[in-house]
């Protein structure tokens, strides 16, 4: 059985990976945030501590790295960017250095937030990156490091899901805000490859499976707005509210944001044959999940 050290695994991805594959691995968890989970070996402490992830690393025997913590907020990147530098790329480049010096796999999870949005069609790995936000432009810089290390794989995703904490995805916020009858303003003008947290997790496994290595996007099969997936969130949970059609361009946001967000996942899906679902797959599955109180196991760490 594979020792895989999960970073952030506290967050949403983190800590979907340990309650996923935690019979299939030996999970072991590190974040700065309290976690419990049955079956899970936690380490409560910063993987910026080099020193102390080398221990755990040392220890533990670990076979693979899946890096999911960052500072995700783009506007806090924004305000504080040297903070954001430190957490998104220093950390990754210092994971990065000791997977090679210890023979691990290195799984880095990035985002769509490197491209620079003003293409037409979607965005592919073969693209120029050009991020706009200094959350995009830490991403980026790390992504350069790591794939230094021709075993490390550099996974560019969006994603919702379920929590562990006590924060809300996409996915759970319009859901919350519906019931509440709440009127909800959407972009239509921002295109975007979100994918369901549980299906990125299978993914991300069979990556741990084949060694896969390199660059690759990863999100729903075809793009859509936040707006049409939020009417489709709405339609398919059957909730009262209203959502409004609204513009990026009629918010004022301390990072800037870009429309077109959409990813070309081809290379993935050729490499591992697979077909990624579409939306409307993955809101299904995530109302399936829903009703069975998936969300209540995850934060119960049953």
């Amino acid at each position: 059985m594979k020792n895989i050290l999960v970073t952030g695994v506290a967050g949403m991805l983190g800590s979907n990976i340990a309650y996923l594959l935690r019979d299939k691995y030996n999970i072991i968890g590190i974040d700065t945030n309290h976690f419990f989970m049955m079956g899970v070996e936690f380490f409560n402490s910063s993987a910026i501590d080099v020193e102390k992830v080398a221990e755990i690393m040392e220890k533990c025997e670990v076979d693979a790295v899946v890096h999911c913590a960052a500072l995700v907020n783009v506007d806090a990147c924004e305000e504080n960017p040297g903070y954001a530098n430190a957490v998104n790329f220093s950390m990754a480049k210092n994971l990065n250095y000791l997977c090679k010096v210890y023979h691990s796999q290195f799984i880095f999870i990035s985002t769509d937030a490197v491209y620079s949005g003003n293409k037409e069609g979607l965005n592919t790995e073969m693209d120029e990156p050009a991020p706009v936000s200094v959350y995009g432009k830490t991403k980026l810089k790390a992504e350069n490091a790591v794939l230094q290390n021709e075993n490390a794989l550099v996974l560019r995703t969006n994603m919702y899901g379920f929590n562990y904490r006590d924060k809300t995805s996409f996915g759970e916020w319009v859901v919350q805000e519906l019931r509440k009858e709440k009127t909800l303003n959407m972009f239509y003008d921002v295109q975007f490859s979100p994918l369901l947290v549980n299906e990125l997790v299978d993914i991300i496994d069979l990556c741990i499976e084949r060694k896969l290595s390199g660059l690759y996007n990863v999100g729903c099969r075809t793009p859509i707005s936040k707006y049409d997936l939020g009417c489709m969130l709405q339609s398919e949970f059957g909730l009262p509210g209203t959502i409004r059609k609204a513009s990026i361009h009629d918010f004022n946001f301390t990072a800037p944001r870009t429309e077109n967000m959409g990813l070309d996942c081809t290379k993935l899906q050729n490499v591992l044959g697979i077909t990624l679902p579409s939306p409307i797959d993955d809101v299904k599955k995530f109302k399936q999940l829903f009703v069975e109180g998936y969300s209540k196991h995850l934060k119960g760490g049953e």
